[in-house]
């Protein structure tokens, strides 16, 4: 399990905690009911319903703005169509579900639930990346171009006739509104607003031929009109209608509107998608209807249920009304006179956040197909890529001292098929990965190879990202590791005199020689310097003794020749390749270490030699 993961494990849980905190806290233990707060609006939003779609669009802006058009379309691609996975397999679990929760959980928790996924746009941080993803879509370039275009053009069209649709029916019912002017009702309305301690109360009570059912209309304070229709209220009536209305206000159940139908749009061919929408209206009309009745009497839900049943309705746009569809008439009609009592469900939405945003972007999208002679080395001449360092599995080749056959790796990267792919991930502890620092005209260039997918970065471009292609194909590492083989490790740890105290080291390769049918390849053969290799110094040797660990198990015996401070004597000791670890006696002298073991991969057979120092303040 990742660092990264595990961070998210730990942001996602605690969000999920600081959700059910926020939904229990709206209950008291009788009623369930909403606690007033001092200083501060008795019924908050469930949750903004703008998040997510505001941070679309800035993201898209700031996009062409500084990154361009290409790279921004690369971008919105991934984000949307990761979205688009959550947000469909999210509803199309949610609905079949909804029957059950509405029997044993608060409306106002099942109203929230609609809006979780407006948390999706965390998911595109940095320390919410998920390492790799798990299910790969293949498709073309022009697959993707041509769908990209079609979804684009739907979710515009959708989008954009809702907020017409929304605009001319705001117009229609305001064109000809007048302010009330009957003291009376208005001092109802402001009781009302006084009672719910509802802040920025710069909306408007209006009075319009063109409404049928008592309604709010706008997205923010300020634009927010309450519309009465010109009928005959009592003053209890009066009192229910408003209370009703605020609470929507307060709870910008508007913003949630919006945000449905963003999702809608979002996906707009999706059948469900649109029912989704229809069933998050009922709820929050179902929460509204459950606050307005906490702790009411009989009395008072028969006067409510009547309203209602006697209120046909028009909730074009995003508006909150009175008014029930005939589809939930009769189970709104039957919560508010028979009401039974339901959990907060409060651990509920922690569940459900914790489970959306764990699962999110584990699928992406691979489309297209270039040769790694494009994507990686960008079409230019291999041999202007000149290797420095190869990093593999238990250390790194120098290019300009070992034996290594740089340019056949080059020419096997740039022989592979790679696809764009779209998500946000880390790439970090998904396996065996071999790294490639090039030098030259094009400046550093990093490139990493993974088992199913490739990374490259320029640090000459103007933006030094890295690019990630997948590799429909997975990676030869049979191939590769004989190109450059893994190397095996050699861990000392050194035991002193107190007995309590452990000084470890990891013994460098100074020689690495292959045999495989009857060849030989020296790969590596250098000489130790004395003081830039591994080793300790400037303290007292006073070592009782030490433990040897490889990587992988030799198969022959491991010889340790230690030498004298001066290269005038020395000694070997024969050790049996019984286990992965090996403990030795150690002189109470400076010395010289030099290990040699040999280790195996099928048929192939490594002579390695291993070297450290271990010398005194005196030696130095």
């Amino acid at each position: 399990m990742s660092e990264n993961f595990v961070l998210k494990i730990f942001f996602v849980g605690l969000l999920g905690l600081v959700l059910a905190f926020d939904v229990f806290s709206r209950y008291d233990t009788e009623y369930g009911d909403e606690a007033l707060a001092q200083n501060g609006q008795r019924y908050r939003p469930l949750i903004n319903g703008c998040f997510l779609p505001i941070y679309l669009f800035a993201l898209l802006a700031l996009g062409l703005k500084f990154i361009g058009t290409e790279s921004t379309f690369k971008m919105m691609l991934a984000l949307c169509f990761e979205i688009f996975i959550s947000i469909s397999l999210y509803y199309i679990l949610l609905l079949p579900a909804l029957q059950f929760l509405r029997r044993h959980i608060s409306a106002r928790t099942c109203a929230m639930l609609w809006l979780l996924p407006n948390y999706l746009y965390l998911m595109n941080h940095d320390f919410m990346k998920v390492a790799h993803p798990i299910f790969i879509i293949h498709t073309t370039r022009k697959t993707v171009t041509v769908l990209s275009v079609v979804w684009l053009i739907g979710f515009c069209g959708v989008f954009l006739w809702n907020i017409a649709q929304h605009l001319i029916f705001r117009r229609k019912l305001l064109k000809n509104a007048v302010p009330v002017t009957d003291s009376e009702i208005l001092d109802l309305f402001q009781s009302e607003i006084d009672d719910l301690q509802v802040y920025k109360s710069k909306f408007r009570l209006v009075v319009s031929e063109e409404a049928a059912t008592p309604l709010t209309i706008g997205l923010s304070r300020r634009s927010t009109r309450v519309v009465l229709p010109q009928k005959h209220y009592t003053a209890d009536e009066l009192r229910l209608i408003f209370r009703h209305e605020l609470i929507h206000i307060c709870r910008e159940d508007s913003r949630s509107k919006f945000f449905m139908m963003f999702c809608t749009a979002m996906c707009w061919f999706n059948p469900l998608m649109w029912y989704a929408m229809k069933k998050s209206a009922e709820d929050t009309e179902l929460c509204c209807d459950e606050s307005v009745l906490l702790g009411a009497d009989d009395a008072t839900r028969y006067q409510y249920a009547n309203l209602i049943l006697n209120t046909a309705g028009d909730d074009r746009g995003f508006t909150t009304c009175l008014s029930a569809s005939l589809s939930s008439m009769r189970y709104r009609l039957k919560s508010i006179v028979k009401p039974q009592k339901r959990s907060t469900g409060a651990l509920v939405v922690t569940v459900v956040f914790f489970v959306l945003c764990m699962s999110n972007g584990y699928v992406a999208l691979a489309y297209g197909e270039q040769m790694g002679s494009d994507t990686v080395y960008r079409g230019h001449n291999l041999t202007d890529f000149i290797a420095h360092s190869i990093t593999v599995e238990g250390g790194e080749y120098d290019a300009k001292t070992d034996n290594v056959d740089t340019m056949a790796l080059t020419q096997y990267i740039s022989s592979l098929p790679t696809q764009e792919t779209t998500g946000n991930y880390s790439y970090s502890g998904d396996g065996k990965v071999v790294e490639i620092r090039y030098g030259g005209e094009y400046g550093s260039v990093f490139v990493e190879l993974h088992t199913d997918y490739i990374r490259v970065l320029y640090t000459a471009d103007e933006r030094d990202e890295w690019r990630t292609y997948h590799l429909p194909q997975p990676v030869d590492w049979e191939y590769v590791d004989f190109i450059v083989p893994p190397l095996p490790v050699a861990d000392v740890a050194l035991h002193d005199s107190s007995g309590y105290f452990d000084h470890t080291l990891t013994a460098k390769i100074t020689k690495y020689v292959r045999h495989n049918n009857e060849e030989t390849d020296v790969l590596r053969d250098i000489q130790l310097d004395l003081y830039d290799g591994p080793g300790i110094y400037g303290g007292t040797v006073d070592y009782l003794g030490g433990k040897l660990k490889f990587s992988t198990p030799p198969v022959s015996n491991v010889e340790i020749f230690i030498e004298n401070w001066n290269y005038t004597s020395g000694y070997t000791l024969t050790l049996a390749p019984r286990s992965e670890e090996f403990e030795f006696e150690t002189p109470n002298w400076p010395a010289h270490y030099t290990i040699t073991a040999s280790f195996s991969d099928g048929e192939t057979v490594y002579d390695t030699t291993f070297q450290f120092h271990i010398g005194s303040a005196d030696s130095i």
